[in-house]
């Protein structure tokens, strides 16, 4: 399956996206996961709590009410009193149907709350006798039922104190619940956050490598290309900004390549004949001597001229000249062997370095391009074919020369000899003929 192409932007986009998403994620899981688990139950056990406790309260702060108008009227005997217990009681009784309802779920609850109610029965039945008494002030008897009224009370309100203890026992198991939830969700709330940031530290490092990546193709392709490595090409398959920029260094890196090799071309080579040129036959020179030199193994020189050249320019145009230099030189380059330089030494005379080969060998291989020179038509638009000759000199490393200067002059004393001698020769360099390159001229 083919990836959608994705630019730079929308890459660092991504990556942005990446570094972000744990801490979205963390975020949501704490809104929508912790503040469900956590608030909802404790939500619901303050409810509760403020469900449950308020009428147990109440209650007691009634039930201690209940006994004032009786100790009010033991008191000062004030039948107004009795009013006000009545009043008290149906509010106790009312509050008493109120808690004795489903709103205590555990069965010790009830069982509490209707101990509670028992005791107060007893202290209702008490304070009504109390409450009809003609002449209750200092009333010994009276304050005796008095004492066992408040215990009454007192019993009913510690029973109740009792219910709020098992209703505290129930929150504290609820919050022990909420605390264990708490404790899980903190985990998965953890466990999220590690997920998360492992994938956006895996897509973080893909996302990175995926720009890192083809940049370092490109610096080290840029580093080869400043090493004059020409050739090298980056390989970057993809469809994005990194992408179009591999393709244009390639194509960069192609037409330097390309120029180059046309520079180099011009540079060693003749731009008429396609030889090399005379700079580059020096080279090429010093190079086979050196390596002859080392492995003390023989090397040949031909200089070649053609014979009455100044002739076919002033008889047939320089452009016939031209022909005869580019015809000559590809019949040259027919007849030498593969580890054989032919150059262009300048103007109509032309060189053959020939590695490997003695005096003899050399004189022979000169004799057998002089016959096929000689042999050749050329064609110069100029009706007929013309046909020419050339004077070929031969000199040899050792015997005729220490050094590339001395080999070339020792081959072109040859050269000269042959012209001198009637032409369409080739001739062997011998000591003494140095002295005729000093008379006339060449042609």
């Amino acid at each position: 399956m083919r990836l959608v192409p994705v630019s730079l932007r929308g890459r660092f986009a991504l990556g942005l996206g990446a570094v972000l998403l744990p801490f979205l994620v963390v975020v949501v899981v704490g809104q929508f996961y912790l503040l469900l688990r956590l608030m909802g139950p404790l939500e619901d056990i303050v409810r509760e709590l403020t469900e449950e406790m308020e009428p147990v309260i109440r209650m007691q702060m009634l039930l201690l009410q209940a006994a004032m108008p009786i100790n009010g009227y033991l008191i000062h005997g004030d039948p107004d009193e009795r009013r006000r217990f009545v009043q008290l009681r149906q509010r106790v009784e009312r509050t008493f149907e109120e808690i004795s309802s489903e709103r205590f779920t555990l069965a010790k609850e009830h069982a509490l709350i209707g101990s509670a109610r028992a005791e107060w029965a007893h202290a209702q039945r008490l304070g009504e006798l109390l409450l009809r008494l003609p002449d209750p002030v200092g009333n010994a008897a009276a304050a005796r039922d008095m004492r066992r009224f408040d215990a009454h009370i007192e019993r009913a309100v510690s029973t109740l104190d009792e219910a709020h203890g098992v209703f505290h026992q129930v929150i504290e198991r609820n919050l022990a619940q909420i605390r264990a939830a708490h404790t899980r969700a903190l985990w998965a709330v953890f466990a999220a956050f590690a997920v998360t940031t492992a994938a956006s530290l895996f897509a973080g490092v893909a996302l990175a490598r995926s720009v890192t990546d083809p940049v370092d193709t490109l610096r080290q392709g840029a580093a080869r290309l400043a090493e004059g490595k020409l050739s090298h090409r980056v390989v970057i398959h993809r469809n994005d900004e990194l992408g179009s920029l591999a393709a244009a260094f390639n194509t960069m890196a192609g037409r330097l390549e390309a120029d180059q090799a046309a520079l180099k071309q011009l540079a060693t080579h003749d731009g008429l004949t396609g030889l090399y040129n005379h700079h580059t036959f020096y080279v090429l020179l010093g190079d086979e001597l050196a390596r002859t030199q080392r492995f003390q193994r023989p090397l040949s020189l031909l200089l070649l001229d053609i014979d009455h050249f100044k002739r076919v320019n002033d008889t047939h145009g320089h452009l016939a000249g031209d022909a005869i230099l580019k015809g000559l030189s590809e019949l040259l380059g027919h007849q030498a062997r593969a580890m054989d330089r032919v150059c262009r030494y300048g103007g109509e005379e032309i060189t053959v370095i020939l590695p490997e080969s003695e005096l003899d060998a050399a004189a022979s291989f000169a004799e057998r391009l002089r016959t096929a020179v000689a042999a050749q038509p050329f064609d110069v638009d100029a009706g007929a074919p013309l046909r020419i000759t050339v004077s070929i000199g031969v000199a040899s490393w050792p015997a005729h020369a220490n050094n590339a200067q001395a080999l070339v002059a020792a081959a072109d004393a040859a050269m000269y000899a042959a012209k001198q001698r009637g032409r369409n020769l080739v001739i062997r360099y011998e000591p003494g003929l140095g002295q005729l390159a000093t008379l006339g001229e060449r042609g």
